[in-house]
């Protein structure tokens, strides 16, 4: 057996991917079997690879230094193997044999670039983390049953500052129809969203009533499919509609995003397919647009979902979802293969892996070439040009949008 595989047989994964609920990172947690009958040699690495945010990450652990590390100390990098810029928060943890922290260090807003290497620097992480000396010791009880160290792995996606803008006539008027949220006073509609009540024990009691006072005006400007759920009869009474099919705290999010106000990313993670549906049917896109990313940055795709959330985002015209799932089935293409199940999928699918192939293998493709772009950068350009319209089409719709906008 080679050196490569034999410390890749000391490999233990004990959760794939968990979600820490105190910091709301993501958490990878590895054994390392026989930890000390590893060599000690200076820059000699175990690697240990995983998936995070749909890409491959790796873990080198050298346990006899790395570099410039002084004398007897264990270095530990983390590097991202794929062709993408991404700025990250992570922090890796050292557990004792009963689980309690011995050690942790954390990077906070780390960019890597994309070829597997922090830019600037090999990687990122610690020269100096933990003293060789110190694991081995058993007083300090840090290895456990078969001499295993216990590493556990941290890592959240960072999303970049938001620029300051000082407050203008736009930001006042939006403030005015924020004010006017759920104002019964001023409400000329209502809306009744009905949600299941429970007894104690569980069992269905019966429906209530949340009630969501809204005004004709803006609904009809900014979610006219909305507006048209009361028709076009005004008598100055109060118009009253009942809503089954969204969850009430979901309804909000979608009346409270009409009315000019800013749904949480935590909010958006947490309830992401609920509003992406409610969204996707009352055509309120940005909103759609936004829980698409906060799904796709909060999903963890793997061999075993990759499909099921292909044919999802393929029903509901999830380009980002799609492109993300299609990168994720090129990149990990044998294993998928050999385990996943395509029967049913759509064959208009085959363009999107063609084209993520295309994108791979050709490192260099033109900047400029509309058949190429990523989703993002589709619909920054239909943005750019006023067609937000169709910012919420597939793939093929929005290259069509902008080839027609050219000609």
């Amino acid at each position: 057996m080679s050196s490569a595989a034999a410390a890749l047989h000391r490999i233990r994964i004990i959760n794939d991917a968990s979600v820490s609920k105190s910091t709301k990172m993501t958490q990878f947690k590895f054994l390392i079997k026989k930890f000390d009958t590893l060599p000690t040699a200076r820059n000699h690495c175990v690697p240990i690879d995983f998936t995070f945010n749909g890409h491959k990450w790796i873990l080198g652990v050298y346990p006899g230094g790395l570099g410039v590390s002084a004398d007897g100390y264990v270095s530990i990098y983390l590097g991202l193997c794929a062709e993408v810029n991404i700025a990250v928060t992570f922090a890796v943890a050292l557990l004792d044999k009963f689980g309690h922290t011995k050690r942790v260090r954390r990077v906070n807003h780390r960019c890597f670039d994309g070829t597997g290497v922090v830019k600037k620097l090999p990687s990122s992480g610690w020269n100096d983390f933990i003293a060789h000396s110190d694991i081995l010791d058993s007083s300090k009880n840090i290895l456990g049953d078969d001499d295993e160290l216990t590493l556990v792995v941290s890592i959240e996606i960072e999303q970049p500052a938001t620029a300051f803008v000082p407050i203008d006539a736009k930001n006042t008027l939006v403030k005015m129809i924020q004010g006017m949220f759920r104002d019964q006073e001023t409400a000329d509609v209502l809306f009744e969203v009905s949600k299941m009540e429970a007894n104690e024990d569980g069992s269905k009691r019966g429906k209530s009533y949340v009630h969501f006072p809204a005004h004709r005006s803006i609904l009809q400007g900014c979610a006219p499919m909305l507006a048209a759920l009361f028709g076009t009869s005004n008598k100055g009474e109060l118009a009253t509609v009942a809503v089954h099919d969204v969850k009430p705290k979901v309804f909000r999010h979608l009346l409270w995003y009409v009315y000019g106000g800013t749904v949480s990313n935590v909010a958006l993670k947490a309830n992401a397919k609920d509003i992406i549906d409610a969204a996707d049917k009352y055509s309120i896109v940005g909103l759609k647009l936004a829980a698409e990313a906060a799904l796709v940055e909060s999903t963890n795709i793997t061999v075993e979902n990759a499909i099921d959330n292909l044919l999802y985002a393929d029903s509901k015209n999830l380009a980002l979802l799609k492109e993300a799932v299609v990168g994720f089935l090129v990149d990990n293409g044998k294993e998928v293969s050999s385990k996943a199940s395509f029967d049913d999928l759509p064959g208009h699918v085959v363009k999107d892996v063609l084209v993520a192939t295309a994108r791979k293998e050709d490192k260099q493709c033109d900047a400029d070439d509309i058949d190429m772009m990523r989703v993002s950068e589709l619909r920054r350009k239909l943005h750019q040009k006023g067609l937000d319209v169709d910012v919420d089409g597939s793939r093929e719709a929005m290259i069509e949008a902008l080839k027609s906008s050219s000609s």
